[in-house]
């Protein structure tokens, strides 16, 4: 009996801290066979999830020496995103609506100070302040939003090549693999959330089980934590880390542009008591932008507004209310209460008040992503594989 030892390059290896291969010790996520039993949690994010937050939420620490050869973990990000300020700032590739959404704000703003808020100024010093104040809540949480690292999941990046290799040179199982390499990796995984049965499922992409309510958003090419849309007007993906900011931009941005039409239109209404309309106009131009900017855009806004309010009481989050996940209507046997996986009622649902408070204003969830740490992987992975040789029917 011998052994001998291969050794593979892992020049290619990125943020897996999680990955380290000895002889005999294999860390990597172990698939869950698909006829194991359902686990039993009541958190959003049960213990086979949690895990992803511990294998990738500390960095080791360095010295500097050691930090000028290592690259960060932001800097071999496979999904479709823009780092800045050393990986703290993250936001999607896709950032032409949120030019436009920049663009807006500004030349509405601008427009305001310059030609309203002198004039209303002479009628109160409060109502110029007011829209200062309310305007630099909305510019605040709007780049909160955008800037925010929104629940990104890193991806499992050198799973295949591990398992392609054990399977190449025939190591032996350990309880961190399978028994049988030739079994697929199940699609989905069913766990119990407060006594509903709710499916995860396997992200091929990404390579993992997707925690319950995460998704993966096609634009930024990342599963997300809490996964609510894509937005492309704030340029970022709307989860678990940034739905507070959001919805507070959306809410505060209804209140400043419904303010922000009434003092134009105020403005214009005290000026036409003294000259003619036209007049008006040609006097203060600016105002009519605002008025047409306002008008054209605050139906939309009030009804996100609106929207993203009823999904707080609800406890929801928008891709779970376009598919209605929670509403589907089953005619099978045995009764949809039965079937594993689909959920007769919201299993997050904690009362209306309940809900909103904590999807609002509970403290933030610890990035997963990790962007500002340092790749951590050793240089080569170790398979020792027991070779045996045949020679005249006598092993060797």
């Amino acid at each position: 009996m011998e052994e001998e030892e291969i050794t593979i390059d892992d020049e290619t290896q990125t943020n897996e801290t999680r990955h380290e291969v000895h002889v005999n010790q294999c860390v990597m996520p172990s698939p869950s066979p698909a006829t194991s039993s359902p686990s039993t949690s009541s958190s959003a994010f049960p213990s086979d999830s949690a895990d992803i937050s511990r294998r990738h939420q500390n960095s080791q620490n360095l010295t500097s020496s050691e930090n000028q050869n290592k690259k960060k973990k932001y800097e071999v990000h496979a999904g479709r995103n823009r780092f800045g300020c050393g990986g703290r700032l993250v936001c999607s590739r896709s950032h032409g609506a949120f030019v436009v959404t920049v663009f807006l704000m500004i030349a509405t703003l601008t427009l305001y100070f310059v030609f309203d808020a002198p004039f209303l100024w002479n009628i109160s010093p409060a109502i110029p302040i007011v829209a200062a104040v309310v305007s630099i809540t909305v510019i605040s949480n709007f780049l909160a939003t955008s800037f925010t690292d929104p629940g990104i999941l890193p991806r499992v990046e050198n799973l295949e090549i591990i398992e392609a290799k054990r399977q190449e040179n025939g190591v032996p199982s350990t309880s961190e693999i399978p028994a049988d390499p030739n079994t697929p990796r199940p699609r989905f995984r069913d766990v119990i959330i407060n006594g509903e049965h709710v499916k995860m499922k396997y992200c091929t992409t990404c390579r993992l089980y997707r925690p319950p309510r995460c998704s993966h958003c096609a634009v930024c090419d990342n599963c997300v934590l809490m996964f609510d849309h894509h937005c492309p007007w704030v340029g970022n993906c709307i989860g678990l880390r940034n739905y507070n900011y959001f919805y507070r931009f959306v809410f505060c941005l209804s209140i400043l542009v419904i303010y922000l039409f009434a003092c134009a239109v105020t403005h214009m209404s005290l000026l036409a008591q003294q000259m003619p309309f036209g007049e008006v106009i040609r006097k203060t131009p600016g105002s009519v932008v605002v008025i047409l900017i306002c008008f054209l855009t605050t139906w939309s806004i009030i009804g996100l507004s609106c929207f993203h309010t009823y999904l707080l009481c609800a406890d929801l989050t928008t891709n779970e209310d376009l598919k209605r996940i929670y509403r589907k209507k089953h005619r099978s046997t045995p009764p949809a209460s039965q079937i594993p996986g689909i959920p007769t009622k919201n299993p997050f649902y904690m009362g209306c008040f309940k809900s909103f408070a904590s999807r609002l204003f509970k403290s933030r969830f610890p990035s997963v992503l990790d962007a500002t740490g340092y790749v951590d992987h050793q240089p080569t992975i170790e398979i020792r594989v027991p070779i045996q040789h045949e020679k005249n029917d006598e092993k060797v």
